[in-house]
């Protein structure tokens, strides 16, 4: 371990984030906490970008510490290295001032050679001869905290729970440091003098205080208060924070298969953040995946022209995974007419089904918009549905569903939801765990009749052989329980 941080600062720098995706952040950290591989998914998710980004940001696979916490200790020693390179050039140009005024000419002083354990392996040392004026601006060590902090920036604007680790791993505690920094407190320091106010520079200043609105920026990234108090995950605690990572697969019969196309043969891999803060109430069910969802986003990978060129709703969206597969369907064939809109009521829900469109690059097909079962009436013929913000919007010719209904009133708004979101002729696919572990689910067939919707009703395990329900992604979702019963709706709403 310590041949890889020797290189620290030095291994960071010669990382470029700019072109960086989330999906890579998400596969170094993952990486970082030995999970190189991740169920069946792993081995097909991006491996390449995988291993050079985690070794670019000095993770090791074997170390299991974590990616938050060589970047913090690379954020220390470039801070540290800093802010003794600004002490020994405040020395020499003390030293040089001096042997001038004793008519020694400037620039004969020869700078020690640093110790070798004084900065990390990898930092250039000062070579200038004879000695600038300028105490930071021209500093290699200045330009190389400059990256370090640029670097962090990019990294917490890709992956906000990275920069939360980042915070509970220490590097708040360095940010801090520098944004308390005084560069002429600094000088007169090392001169025992008020020799501070004469030798600092504009320019100085100005580069501390670009430094400074940099380690603010990144503080303000962090997701939580700054400074946070330093008490880094377990590492139990950080492999909990990871995504999850789902193959979807067709599961159609390649010998019954009518067509074969290459977007029905096309795995979709697809990761998933679940909501990490604790649920404190039943409307926080869509904080982490449920069993529905993984054999739904089967079924749609398996009947990609369901939703091919449609407008698509998912409603009660909870994490993402089926609305995401859909989309990832029509980024696979370039379809920029299909439209998937993944809704929720709840607000954090929201934002983290936003954060895993962007993490998987799926921002051409997917968006999110609020939408709350209780506000629609089941009487909208033509279709259209309320939005959050009490807009209607246009009818989509596809809703799909999974684990929506938890008691009997969700069947009473589900029902009314999928009327008036759908096109006359429009179908949904529901998807629910039987009323042994949704309570409710037992009257929806009954509510769908009652607004006038066709309901036809499957057990998922009778449908391909049983393949919908053989995802070693069911063993990823909170309520998983083997052998359990799921059970499919295919609804449509009549034309006239």
């Amino acid at each position: 371990m310590e041949s890889r941080r020797e290189g620290g600062v030095s291994s960071l720098l010669q990382c470029d984030v700019s072109s960086m995706s989330r999906k890579q952040v998400a596969l170094a950290r993952m990486r970082a906490v030995g999970r190189c591989a991740c169920g069946s998914a792993a081995n097909v998710l991006d491996s390449h970008a995988l291993s050079e980004s985690a070794a670019c940001m000095g993770a090791c696979p074997s170390s299991e510490e974590g990616l938050a916490t060589p970047l913090a200790k690379q954020l220390s020693d470039a801070f540290d290295c800093w802010q003794r390179s600004i002490r020994l050039r405040c020395s020499r140009l003390l030293d040089d001032d001096t042997r001038h005024a004793h008519g020694s000419p400037p620039g004969q002083i020869a700078e020690e050679k640093k110790e070798d354990d004084a900065f990390p392996v990898g930092l250039p040392v000062l070579t200038s001869n004879p000695p600038p004026r300028l105490l930071v601006s021209d500093l290699i060590e200045t330009h190389a905290l400059r990256k370090v902090l640029d670097i962090h920036i990019k990294l917490c604007q890709l992956d906000s729970t990275l920069a939360e680790e980042l915070g509970r791993e220490g590097s708040h505690a360095v940010l801090s440091r520098l944004i308390r920094f005084n560069l002429e407190t600094e000088v007169a320091e090392v001169t025992s003098s008020s020799f501070g106010s004469d030798i600092v520079q504009e320019e100085d200043l100005d580069t501390v205080m670009e430094l400074q609105d940099l380690a603010c920026e990144i503080g303000s990234l962090c997701g939580g208060s700054f400074p946070m108090k330093s008490s880094p995950y377990t590492v139990e605690e950080l492999r909990a924070r990871l995504p999850l990572c789902f193959s979807v697969s067709s599961v159609n019969d390649r010998e019954e298969s009518t067509t074969d196309t290459a977007v029905e043969r096309a795995t979709q891999h697809i990761l998933i953040n679940q909501v990490t803060a604790r649920q404190s109430a039943q409307e926080d069910v869509g904080f982490v995946m449920w069993p529905s969802a993984v054999a739904l986003s089967s079924w749609v990978v398996t009947n990609p022209k369901v939703v091919i060129g449609k407008r698509v709703l998912e409603i009660g969206a909870g994490c993402g995974l089926t609305g995401l597969a859909a989309a990832a369907i029509a980024a696979d064939v370039d379809h920029r007419e299909t439209q998937v809109i993944l809704t929720d009521f709840n607000d954090t829900v929201l934002q983290n089904i936003d954060r895993n469109i962007h993490l998987n690059g799926l921002t051409e097909t997917a968006s999110t918009l609020k939408l709350d079962f209780r506000f629609q009436t089941g009487s909208n013929y033509r279709g259209g549905w309320i939005d959050g913000s009490g807009s209607v919007q246009d009818a989509v010719d596809v809703v799909l569903a999974a684990d929506v209904i938890c008691k009997p009133e969700d069947a009473v708004a589900a029902a009314n939801t999928i009327y008036d979101a759908l096109v006359p002729g429009g179908i949904a696919i529901v998807i629910s765990a039987d009323a042994k572990h949704r309570f409710g689910v037992d009257g929806f067939n009954d509510e769908c009749c009652r607004v006038g919707l066709d309901v036809q009703i499957s057990n998922v395990a009778d449908l391909y052989n049983g393949g919908l329900v053989s995802s070693r992604g069911l063993e990823q979702t909170s309520g998983y329980v083997e052998g359990m019963t799921l059970t499919m709706f295919q609804v449509r709403k009549p034309e006239l």
